[in-house]
């Protein structure tokens, strides 16, 4: 049986570029199932594709995915595969839109540079690799060719970074990064839940957003939130979140996607008062 074939791009639907890629998919693998991830990544926006793409892959079955927001298509930037821990085969340029799904799935066991000539009998138009390299290769991929016939094995460690830097708990402080908005006004964060697992709930905790301060307690649910209130919490997706109840805390703060975020734990936690900028 076929694997299931996951697409994520920013090619948007008034065009014609999603389906000549599931075009050519079917005509190789008429039995595959696809499911669109996304199409509405805005135009070049890796962070918002990795985010999307890292939220959504934990929650589908074992596939082939192919991710496709690369504004350096055609140039010398490689054409990777990716194996990743939990078996996914994912599909997509090496500039870090694929290394945050990756982590979350065992990370990666294995990457390929893939050959330029491809799977679809030709070199691909310098401007549709999603089309003619990764689209035949995800068909092949699902029906169980194995990943070294198409490409050059590459070290995981020299692969273009994750569109993010990690977060970094140090002298009494969590300092991270806003990696995402969503259509309520929530910010995405770049740090793991655990990091704050010291903080009990109902906690109060100083966020610094560089020239906006605010206090947000910790909490599970929105409803746990006076209505206005700012909360700190554990996101649907797995990374820490910060809100406003029933309120665009994004709006009211200014906040901007790669905005640094400092949050100050409360004492006793911390190991010092107000901690310098880590190196």
């Amino acid at each position: 049986m076929a694997l299931p074939v996951y697409l994520l791009s920013d090619f948007g639907t008034a065009d014609e570029f999603v389906a000549a890629v599931k075009g050519v998919i079917i005509s190789l693998l008429p039995s595959v199932l696809i499911l669109d991830i996304s199409h509405d990544i805005p135009p070049f926006d890796v962070r918002k594709g990795a985010v999307v793409l890292a939220a959504a892959l934990p929650h589908l079955p074992p596939g082939v995915c192919l991710a496709v927001v690369d504004p350096g298509v055609g140039t010398e930037r490689r054409a990777l595969m990716l194996r990743c821990g939990r078996g996914d085969l994912l599909l997509g340029p090496d500039n870090g839109l694929l290394l945050p799904a990756a982590e979350r799935l065992g990370g990666v066991d294995e990457a390929w540079s893939l050959r330029m000539e491809g799977c679809g009998g030709g070199d691909p138009h310098p401007t549709f690799h999603g089309r003619d390299l990764f689209a035949p290769l995800a068909a092949r991929l699902a029906a169980g060719m194995r990943p070294e016939e198409a490409g050059d094995k590459v070290v995981a460690a020299d692969l273009a970074p994750p569109p993010w830097e990690e977060a970094v708990l140090a002298g009494g402080a969590l300092y991270c990064r806003v990696i995402d908005i969503d259509r309520f006004g929530n910010l995405r964060l770049s740090a793991e839940p655990d990091a704050l697992r010291e903080v009990p709930k109902d906690r109060k905790v100083l966020v610094d957003l560089g020239e906006r301060q605010l206090i947000a307690r910790r909490l599970d649910a929105f409803g746990e939130a006076l209505p206005g209130e700012a909360l700190i919490y554990e996101d649907s997706s797995g990374w820490l979140g910060l809100a406003m109840r029933e309120g665009d805390l994004a709006k009211r703060l200014g906040a901007r996607p790669l905005q640094s975020v400092i949050i100050y734990l409360p004492e006793p936690l911390s190991r010092s008062g107000i901690p310098s900028q880590p190196d």
